[in-house]
């Protein structure tokens, strides 16, 4: 069955590799819907969609974005052409999306993608060659420059343009809805205890999807919770925190541990691992006195002091006080890591009751604050925080039927 696939193109500057795509996928039998998505220069044809019909949806037209500041007028014409391809998709008129482009084009191009609903095919060939941040865009690296196609350029597109026709004629997955969905942060540190965690929710008829909590993982979970994707918030590993506090590698920035609060999504928060940092190469000489365990040959994982960890409390106290729904904290006395257990080289007492004293003091009185005596990592623990979790969020009794 043929599916039409739009192509997001500059074509003052990309002609001939958006006709080169177009004829790649018209050769596997599916439809392409060229939309321009130019801002300046002259358009040596209109495109399916053309950037007049752009600017029209953006409520101006062409000559008036041209006439715009550069950075004003991307902005414009981005805003335009993902309403038009989001209307597109939402009446099923489209299967896929692929973008070719520069700087400009893949700036341009991803914006209009992130309009369009996760799981919704899309790539981008692009000169940038790198991941799209919290989204699920697919990125090609172009290798060399869009200029014009040749032996290096030609096959990366032809690629590019099956793989966008591999992915329109997929779809079809039927997937259970009727479980409600829960965000779990996990890091290696907190993995066992973690996957003990989502056992015990799925088991009782939950939908679990786990964030790696490397910095990219917390700012997609947080991205995604703001856009309604979940039921509540099991936000097991908050060490992104201690990154960014500490200037660790792994921060998802100072807007960590925000969204949930601000949509009113029922949170439950551990202090799993805020007693790792995170460091690549050589241990930072600030940190040459810290304990410190080799997680990978180039990272090094250092230990929060006392002083860091009470700013992590009140840091977290801060975020949990703007909540406007329910929120429930649990600390596992017995070690918040792998590494910070009895014995362990991260054990340090009193960096952890700086830790609880600082987020006792400055969070809110109606917020519990549930200590444990059990390990981060162990099954009282684990189940402990299912249960909170589970008493937030409606289970439809059909949800956990023969599991």
């Amino acid at each position: 069955m043929s599916r039409r696939i739009a192509v997001l193109v500059t074509l003052d500057t990309k002609e001939e590799e958006a006709r080169f795509v177009a004829d790649c996928i018209r050769q596997r039998g599916h439809t392409p819907w060229i939309v321009d998505l130019g801002i300046a220069g002259v358009a040596p044809f209109a495109g399916d969609t053309s950037r007049e019909a752009v600017a029209e949806a953006a409520g101006t037209t062409a000559g008036e974005i041209g006439a715009l500041q550069r950075a004003e007028a991307m902005e414009v014409a981005a805003g335009g052409a993902a309403k038009l391809v989001q209307a597109m998709v939402e009446h099923g008129e489209v299967q896929a999306v692929i973008g070719i482009g520069g700087g400009t084009g893949t700036w341009l191009g991803t914006t209009v993608m992130r309009a369009l609903p996760l799981g919704f095919p899309k790539l981008m060939v692009s000169t940038l060659g790198s991941r799209d941040g919290t989204t699920d865009i697919m990125v090609m690296p172009s290798v060399a420059d869009v200029s014009g196609v040749n032996r290096l350029l030609g096959p990366i597109l032809a690629n590019a343009a099956a793989a966008a026709c591999g992915m329109a004629e997929g779809g079809g997955v039927q997937l259970d809805t009727s479980r409600p969905t829960i965000a779990l942060s996990m890091f290696g540190v907190t993995t066992r205890g973690g996957t003990m965690v989502r056992q015990f929710l799925e088991a009782a008829g939950c939908e679990v999807v786990v964030f790696h909590a490397n910095g990219t993982g917390g700012r997609t979970m947080e991205d995604l919770i703001a856009r309604g994707c979940f039921a509540g918030v099991l936000d097991w590993t908050t060490s992104e925190i201690t990154d960014e506090i500490a200037g660790g590698i792994c921060t998802a920035g100072p807007n960590r541990l925000e969204a949930a609060g601000a949509h009113g999504i029922p949170q439950v928060v551990v202090p799993g691992a805020v007693d790792v940092i995170n460091v690549r190469g050589a241990i930072p000489r600030r940190f040459a006195k810290r304990a410190y365990h080799m997680h990978l040959p180039t990272v090094p994982l250092i230990r929060t002091s006392a002083r860091e960890s009470r700013e992590i409390g009140a840091f977290i106290a801060r975020k949990l006080n703007q909540a406007r729904g329910p929120v429930r904290v649990l600390i596992p006395e017995g070690g918040y890591s792998a590494l910070d257990i009895a014995g362990g080289p991260f054990e340090d007492g009193k960096a952890n009751a700086a830790f609880v004293a600082a987020l006792r003091a400055d969070l809110r009185p109606e917020i519990p604050v549930e200590i444990l005596p059990d390990h981060i990592n162990s099954e009282p623990f684990a189940r402990a925080a299912a249960d909170a979790m589970l008493a937030m969020v409606r289970v439809p009794v059909t949800a956990g039927a023969g599991r």
